[in-house]
Parts: structure tokens; C-alpha cells; sequence
């Protein structure tokens, strides 16, 4: 069997809903020549069922226990046939000119790792937020995740050698480590064009409402990203850019959470002590408006 040139994987738990609208973006790919390995990280609903009623020589199937989406896309880049493995979130689509355009991104560049753009829309496909220009990745990362998973390519040797961190503490935020961690390795390349949507939908996991579990990840993505040797040799003092970000996101999402309003500040005034300019983002003036409103 020959080797496909991209294997595109795509992690799931309880997606059932969602999973198969997502395979079927990928079929329709104007360039054809991938594999698609979905992982089903110990799904309780019907998920199973929803891939295997999708017929096609290029799908794969597997299932595991439970252990979040890192260790689930770590999982399927063992099983990747492909010189470039990119990861679907199982709920998000692409558009059918997003492998076409990524294979001439990988003739024209020959890149390690390169990100195409994407906007975000609602379930009925109502656009909530247009793409966001990015000029330099391995700077414009430290302040916050600016990526969209759905759009990363890595050739796959250099993955296998820097795979996401199988922390399940760490969920929601292992994928913006890993960025980081791959720009301090190596030139991160991107192109505007875009060519995915992320599905904005009330059970993303990413709105967790567990107020010790936000606590817990801001603090695990810190010491990961603070203690790594090449990151610290790379962006020295500048990783307090990316700690900032990490600590007003759980502000944010604590507030969002109804939690006490002297966690939330304790939180937001480390973020501001780390990076002053953390006062100009929305997100600093969102957490004010949820305080003051209630």
C-alpha cells in the first residue's frame, strides 16, 4: 500500500452529532491523496456507529481509553502513513481547498511545520468571526494560542520526536504548548489563505465551566512552557508573554465560571504583573464588564 501524503487525524469523544459532517469536509478534498485516522478516545455515545456507516478505503477507525485529546493525536501520528500529519477536531470543517492549498504551501516551501488561516462559525454556518491575519507565528504565539489546530501541518518524523504532552490536566492547552515549543525549534511558517471552520457550538470542551481544573491548567501550561531548556535559550524573558496570557485566559474563563471575584483578580493582576500590556486586550475588559455586571 502506498504512503499518502497527508494523514489527517481527527481525536474524538462523544462527537457522535458532529463526526460525521466532519469526515465527509475531508472526503470531499479537492486533493485526494490522504488518509484520515480517527481516533475515539473511549467515547460513550454512538460515535462508532456514526464513522462506520462512511464507507471509504482511505478512513480508519480506532478506539482507546479515555486520555484527552493529546494522548488521542498522539495515538493516531503513530499509526500515520503520511510525510504530513495535521490534526481535525471532530466537531470543525474543512473547506475543500484546504489540502489542495497546503500541498502547494509544502512544494513551494518544503516547511517542518506551517499554519493555514481559518474563521470561526456557528452551527448553522453564520459567520461569528472572520480570519485573523498572522504576520511572524514564532513571536505572535507567545501571546496567546493565535492557531487553530485544524490548520497546523507537521511533517510527521518531527512530530513523532515532539508530541503533545499526555497530561489530561493540561487539556484545552496542550495544543498552544506545543506551538510553542515547536517555534522555539524551528521556523514556523504560515500562509492567510483560509481554508477551515471552527464550529462554535454550546459543548465545546473548551468552555469548562470547573473552576479548579481552569486553575490547575494555566498552572501546568506555565511550568511546562517555563521549564523546557529551548524554549528559555529561544525567548529568555519573553516566555513571561505567554505565562501573562495563560493567567488572565483562566481570569476569564473563572469569571465566566461565577467563581469568587478575588480568584478572578488574583489571577488577572498576575497576568497584568507578568505583561502590563495584557490591560489592552477585550479579554481584560470582558472580565471588568462580568465583575461589574454580574
Amino acid at each position: 500500500m502506498s504512503s499518502p501524503f497527508f494523514s489527517v487525524i481527527i481525536p474524538t469523544y462523544n462527537r457522535a452529532r458532529f463526526i460525521g459532517k466532519t469526515i465527509q469536509s475531508v472526503l470531499a478534498q479537492q486533493f485526494q491523496d490522504f488518509e484520515i485516522i480517527v481516533v475515539d478516545d473511549g467515547s460513550t455515545d454512538n460515535t462508532r456507529n456514526e464513522v462506520a456507516k462512511i464507507k471509504n478505503s482511505n478512513l480508519f477507525y480506532h478506539r482507546k481509553e479515555n486520555g484527552e485529546r493529546g494522548a488521542a493525536r498522539n495515538y493516531g501520528a503513530k499509526k500515520a502513513r503520511g510525510q504530513y500529519v495535521t490534526f481535525l477536531d471532530s466537531d470543525d470543517l474543512v473547506y475543500n481547498h484546504h489540502l489542495a492549498t497546503a500541498k502547494r504551501f509544502c512544494d513551494d516551501h518544503s516547511p517542518v511545520i506551517f499554519h493555514l488561516n481559518y474563521d470561526i462559525k456557528d452551527e448553522k454556518g453564520k459567520l461569528i468571526r472572520p480570519a485573523v491575519s498572522l504576520q511572524n507565528i514564532n513571536s505572535e504565539i507567545l501571546t496567546g494560542n493565535v492557531l487553530s489546530c485544524n490548520g497546523v501541518f507537521i511533517k510527521t518524523e518531527i512530530f513523532l520526536d515532539n508530541q503533545f504532552v499526555e497530561d489530561i490536566a493540561l487539556a484545552s492547552l496542550e495544543d498552544w504548548e506545543l506551538w510553542i515549543r515547536m517555534s522555539s525549534r524551528y521556523s514556523f511558517l504560515n500562509s492567510n489563505v483560509v481554508t477551515s471552520t471552527v464550529v462554535q457550538h454550546d459543548a465545546r470542551s473548551v468552555l469548562d465551566g470547573n473552576t479548579q481544573r481552569i486553575k490547575t491548567k494555566a498552572e501546568k501550561f506555565c511550568h511546562y512552557v517555563l521549564t523546557d531548556e529551548k524554549n528559555k535559550i529561544v525567548y529568555g524573558n519573553k516566555l513571561n508573554q505567554a505565562k501573562a496570557s495563560a493567567l488572565t485566559y483562566a481570569a476569564l474563563h473563572l469569571v465566566m465560571a461565577n467563581e469568587k471575584n478575588a480568584i478572578v483578580f488574583k489571577y488577572l493582576c498576575r497576568g497584568i504583573k507578568e505583561n502590563p500590556r495584557e490591560i489592552l486586550r477585550k479579554r481584560f475588559f470582558a472580565i471588568l464588564k462580568k465583575i461589574i455586571l454580574g
